[in-house]
């Protein structure tokens, strides 16, 4: 029986694994490295597959709070800004701020008795026993939650040499007002502009009247020190200059921009290793272009919980995940790059052809994507 857990990390991933458990009676231990959890202005998109755990859970009313409904979406050409093809959405799907998001699992988590640390980095930890290094000490856990993100270190130590590798791909990213959007029907919905070489997705936060919006372009390679920087507006505003001139305005206003390159890492050959678990980024960061990210981080955390509630035997629930786990995240880390190269074709007739794929198969691919029931997966599991 699992009654002590600890998890290094309090992203999406970890806080939705540790107010989860929590909630099962068993004590968590949430290990974050910063001074605090204040994170980068962004936004960010949850979809049912997502929400509908959240609400599972009770955590959903108080994230809806400070979220939007776009309640359509679509998905225009890049110079005009005509309609290639929209989809219609419901309250499951909404729009927010991370750091709301943030904010509310770390509030919830320690309301449900949860125990947040902060300045505090491990260092090491001994998967076997499960025992991690906690500044001059050491702690005994029952199970180990890495969730420290996509350049872990642990995962190094514990499970493979895989290093994250450029994608190809680099994102651009700013907030402005409502008042500095694209002057057409929709633009205050979900909106995604397909053009040559790159791509550029704008949403309202729910925050204030922020939008948030990212512009992606193809790169043949990252040479910052960082993966994240304050960029030049001017840079990017070159780089997306013949598209729509409300588009381009839009960009403009942002105070500031950022930009990162975006990379990826392979899942390793398994999800545990003795008594440490894998999560969220750490075990299988993907690009965003599908909006799952977030979304599989709450998966992984609610799955995690449902499968140790009870558990007579760690390695058999462990092994249960991975299998569940593995085999979505693999797909979804896939479909994700294929719709990159879906999104950035760039000669003129390929174009066309892609815009009638997307008016054919939009609705049905969101569809296919939103209504994954990952209790209908662990019923599976429980009836075993």
């Amino acid at each position: 029986m699992i009654t002590s857990v600890a998890v290094i990390g309090a992203g999406i991933s970890g806080l939705t694994a540790g107010y989860a458990i929590r909630k099962k009676g068993i004590a968590v231990d949430v290990y974050e490295r910063s001074h605090s959890i204040s994170e980068f202005g962004a936004g960010i998109t949850l979809s049912k597959n997502a929400t509908s755990l959240l609400d599972n859970i009770g955590l959903l009313s108080g994230i809806a709070k400070n979220a939007y409904h776009p309640m359509k979406s679509y998905v225009r050409e890049y110079k005009s800004a005509r309609e290639i093809a929209s989809v219609e959405l419901d309250e499951s799907f909404i729009s927010l701020d991370r750091r709301d998001l943030i904010d509310t699992l770390a509030m919830s988590f320690k309301s449900a008795g949860g125990n947040l640390n902060l300045d505090h980095e491990i260092n090491y930890v001994n998967a076997s026993t499960g025992d991690l290094s906690i500044k001059d000490r050491t702690k005994n856990y029952d199970l180990i939650l890495i969730c420290d993100g996509i350049k872990s270190g642990l995962r190094g130590q514990i499970y493979d040499n895989l290093e994250p590798k450029f994608t190809g791909y680099v994102a651009w990213r700013g907030m402005v007002r409502a008042d500095d959007l694209p002057k057409f029907q929709g633009s205050d919905k979900a909106n995604v502009y397909y053009g040559p070489g790159g791509h550029i997705v704008h949403y309202p936060t729910g925050r204030d009247d922020y939008i948030n919006f990212v512009a992606i372009e193809s790169k043949s390679s990252w040479h910052e020190e960082s993966w994240r920087t304050e960029g030049e507006a001017r840079d990017l505003l070159s780089k997306f200059a013949n598209w729509n001139e409300g588009l381009v305005h839009m960009m403009a206003s942002a105070n500031k921009v950022y930009k990162w390159g975006i990379f990826q890492r392979s899942l390793p050959q398994k999800l545990f290793m003795g008594r440490s678990v894998l999560l969220g980024d750490a075990a299988h960061p993907m690009v965003p272009f599908l909006g799952q990210g977030a979304c599989m981080a709450i998966e992984d955390g609610y799955a995690l919980a449902e499968i140790i509630e009870g558990c007579d035997d760690i390695t058999l629930a462990l092994e249960d995940f991975n299998k569940l786990r593995k085999n979505r995240s693999n797909w979804i880390q896939k479909r994700s790059l294929l719709q990159g190269r879906f999104n950035h074709v760039s000669a003129p007739s390929i174009m066309s052809l892609r815009n009638l794929i997307t008016k054919a198969v939009l609705k049905r691919s969101v569809s296919g994507l939103h209504s994954y029931e990952l209790d209908r997966e662990l019923k599976a599991i429980r009836k075993r």
